[in-house]
């Protein structure tokens, strides 16, 4: 065999090699993409959930506000709440692919037209003068009986989506293992290659002419190549670091998505994805400890206002200075949420004392008695509080943040006061009142 014959069929093993490879490494990257996208799908999935559910919620809150004050301006959160519902569910609707999740939707849309037709029914029954029927409707519990399974089939909805994003991420952890793998076995495969290709080019071709030409004057001029300038460790070094820098990239932005599921993306505070179980959590630890727990329900005066003539900008700048001085009024151990709008929710533990909880507001209510200063205007803020203690007031998360939501409507009704605490008076007082 030739000379020229062997270096075609080693040339022709190297590029069969090098075809192969790229093509391998290009279907894994291909299917590895897919399953970045379904991870990504699957992250909004679980959002239009939470959203869907927090426009429910949102909408029920707009209802109670309105039958509890008559007062209009609360059928905006109730109107706003359907819509974005509405929206969010028709978005789920597209995006969902599995069955399970598909009969789910069917199930909690059947649910939400009726909590609907329950809110649509109270309010008309009000708007009628039988403020009466509409509360004895509220007081028979049905509409939480609705929202209680709409929640329970919402929470089995996200467990599945959770489930499958588990499985998309394992699959796209162990598409990028094997890329990473495979690159790492390539790049010694073809260092090995080259070393070989080197020895054998060596031996068959430039050792003859070397001995034919009787001359060493290629290699004292660059021309003979060493095997170590093709197989530095410094370049293999290089390619490995970044397909693992890729997959901590990678790794990055899934931590940063889990974080905009649970955090708010403008204060960045927590949000409503994690805090009846932090509420539940505190209730527990109470009990442990015979402590109290304090949920001071938080709803800036007059932010419309602020919105309407300065602009939106102007109303996330109140947003972030209000979350700054809640932030630094409670301790390091209580937990600050911003759950909607301008709604902030602050979650006091191991109380001991009411005492500790007027310093709290007392230090909120003083911060925020210094104006600030945005774009040559000076803003004040001001806000009204509810606030709600377990176990004097409610046992379980849900009532807490309801009765605390309650005190705070009858704060921002009261223009004497910027808080109240949660009585169970206050229901007979304002059914009076109505």
């Amino acid at each position: 065999m030739t000379i020229k014959q062997k270096i075609m069929i080693f040339l022709g093993i190297l590029f069969i090699s090098v075809i192969g490879n790229s093509f391998l490494t290009y279907k894994l990257e291909q299917y590895s993409q897919e399953k970045a996208k379904w991870i990504e799908h699957t992250h909004k999935v679980i959002l239009f959930m939470k959203e869907y559910f927090m426009a429910m919620e949102d909408a029920e809150t707009g209802q109670r506000g309105y039958l509890l004050t008559q007062n209009s301006k609360y059928l905006e959160p109730y109107h706003n709440g359907i819509k974005n519902a509405e929206e969010n569910f028709l978005e789920l609707q597209k995006l969902t692919v599995d069955k399970k999740n598909q009969d789910l939707l069917k199930e909690i849309k059947i649910l939400e037209n009726k909590k609907f037709n329950e809110l649509q029914f109270t309010i008309d029954l009000t708007n009628n003068n039988h403020l009466s029927k509409a509360l004895l409707i509220v007081k028979e519990d049905k509409g939480r009986l609705i929202m209680d399974s709409l929640r329970k089939q919402a929470t089995k909805f996200l467990a599945r989506e959770k489930e499958l994003l588990n499985q998309h991420e394992n699959e796209y952890i162990v598409l990028r293992t094997r890329i990473v793998t495979l690159i790492a076995i390539s790049v010694t495969f073809f260092t090995m290659l080259a070393f070989f290709t080197m020895l054998f080019l060596n031996r068959t071709l430039f050792e003859p002419m070397q001995l034919l030409l009787n001359s060493t004057k290629k290699v004292e001029e660059g021309e003979q190549i060493d095997i170590r300038d093709i197989t530095t460790q410094d370049e293999m070094g290089y390619l490995l670091s970044s397909f693992y820098k890729m997959n901590e990239k990678v790794v990055q932005r899934e931590a940063s998505l889990s974080h905009k599921v649970s955090h708010d993306e403008l204060t960045k505070l927590l949000n409503r994805e994690s805090l009846y179980s932090c509420i539940d959590h505190a209730i527990e630890s109470s009990k442990v400890d015979d402590t109290k727990v304090a949920i001071l329900f938080l709803d800036l005066n007059k932010f419309k206002e602020v919105n309407d003539t300065l602009g939106h900008k102007a109303g996330d700048f109140l947003l972030l200075e209000a979350s700054k001085v809640f932030v630094k009024s409670v301790r390091s151990s209580d937990k600050v949420f911003r759950i909607g709008g301008d709604e902030f929710l602050i979650l006091l533990k191991d109380i001991t004392d009411v005492a500790q909880v007027e310093t709290v507001i007392h230090k909120i209510l003083d911060a925020l008695k210094i104006p600030v200063m945005y774009q040559g205007h000076k803003l004040e803020i001001s806000t009204s509080i509810g606030i709600a203690i377990f176990p004097e007031d409610a046992q379980s998360p849900d009532e807490l943040v309801k009765a605390s939501d309650m005190a705070m409507y009858v704060a921002k009704e009261d223009k004497k006061v910027n808080y109240k605490y949660f009585d169970i008076s206050m229901l007979k007082k304002n059914h009076r009142k109505e």
